[in-house]
């Protein structure tokens, strides 16, 4: 995938600068064409996109059955935070084709002083997707010597075969390019998360799972957290123990196979008393790389031991980080305060 690589600017004057400019990169190549742009709309990433059939998928077990209470850590456990953002607009359309102007981010912010400091320093990367058929090679060739951040939506990842079924719908389109930013930004985010593994020793804070992060093993310092359960795991008795967690207590860890990625170890958190909200309120699954003997059927009992304490001294500290509360975001029940620091200062990077 081909993108700009940049350090991020210090206010958004540079960002609101770069979708000004990439317009007048355009300009010329879409002259005479039906390619107006709309820039006063929303981002693509608040379009409703058709979402997953929610279900439940099977799982290995990793501890006995049974909820387990865990205490909330008298000092933080967490030392920093990691997450990415992305904004997407549709700046034009050839033949009905979208070209999609897109900027992703990505930043750690270190706990410091009772204080929320940038780790080393942000990511941000910016694309132009659109459809090399439908730009034609001519104008293709016009806005990669321009320097234009290019990126065919035409062609796939994996095998670069080209989804002819949807190849001229626009909203299929429009998919596959928030796709494709989508995929951008978490190599941005596996970027930083390896690279604090690489010289860290303190435990971080990942948004999201850790599945995909090959840089990422039982010796590094980092945990996912993924805070949407489309998917449940376990069996029908499993996953009403799940949703009848109280305030403070954790599922036995399980391991969850992501082929072709590795698996890794898992277990659910409530994170806040559901009270009378959705019965998968406050509810929070965490994700390590689990020891290559715990995947051994004649795993020591030492390992197991270590790893089940593990799992409870990281679930104290989460418990730890319910306070400062993340309001007025929506989404307060189940993301952690400096997990938003991130997101609100990314967002003051690249603008709206």
């Amino acid at each position: 995938m081909t993108s700009d690589v940049t350090v991020a600017a210090p206010d958004a004057r540079q960002a609101s600068a770069s979708l000004t400019q990439m317009m007048r990169t355009l300009r010329p190549v879409l002259a005479g064409l039906d390619a107006a742009p709309d820039l006063r709309g929303a981002p693509l990433e608040r379009l409703t996109m058709r979402a997953e059939v929610p279900g439940v998928a099977s799982c290995l077990p990793l501890e006995a059955p049974g909820a387990r209470a865990v205490p909330p850590a008298v000092s933080p456990v967490v030392d920093a935070f990691l997450d990415g953002i992305q904004r997407s607009r549709v700046v034009a359309h050839v033949h009905g084709a979208p070209l999609v102007f897109a900027t992703v981010a990505a930043a750690i912010r270190e706990r410091i002083d009772r204080r929320l400091l940038t780790w080393e320093r942000p990511l941000v990367h910016r694309l132009l997707l659109a459809s090399r058929v439908a730009l034609g090679d001519a104008r293709w060739e016009q806005l990669t010597e321009s320097g234009a951040p290019l990126v065919d939506i035409d062609t796939a990842p994996d095998d670069g075969a080209v989804n002819a079924a949807a190849a001229w719908h626009p909203h299929a389109m429009r998919a596959r390019a928030l796709e494709l930013v989508a995929l951008e930004r978490e190599q941005l985010e596996r970027q930083l998360a390896a690279a604090w593994c690489a010289r860290e020793a303190r435990w971080l804070w990942i948004d999201g799972g850790v599945s995909g992060n090959l840089a990422l093993d039982a010796s590094t310092s980092a945990f996912g957290v993924v805070k949407s359960h489309n998917t449940l795991y376990g069996d029908a008795a499993s996953v009403r123990a799940v949703l009848a967690l109280r305030e403070g207590e954790r599922s036995p860890a399980f391991l969850v196979g992501h082929r072709p990625r590795r698996a890794v170890a898992s277990w659910y958190l409530r994170w806040r008393a559901p009270a009378t909200h959705d019965p998968l309120f406050g509810l929070l699954r965490v994700e390590v790389s689990p020891p290559a003997a715990l995947l051994d059927a004649d795993c020591p009992p030492a390992v197991r031991d270590a790893f089940t304490a593990q799992c409870d001294r990281l679930s104290s500290g989460m418990l730890c980080e319910r306070l400062p509360v993340s309001l007025p975001d929506h989404r307060w029940d189940t993301l952690a305060y400096g997990v938003h620091a991130v997101e609100t200062y990314l967002h003051s990077l690249i603008g709206p």
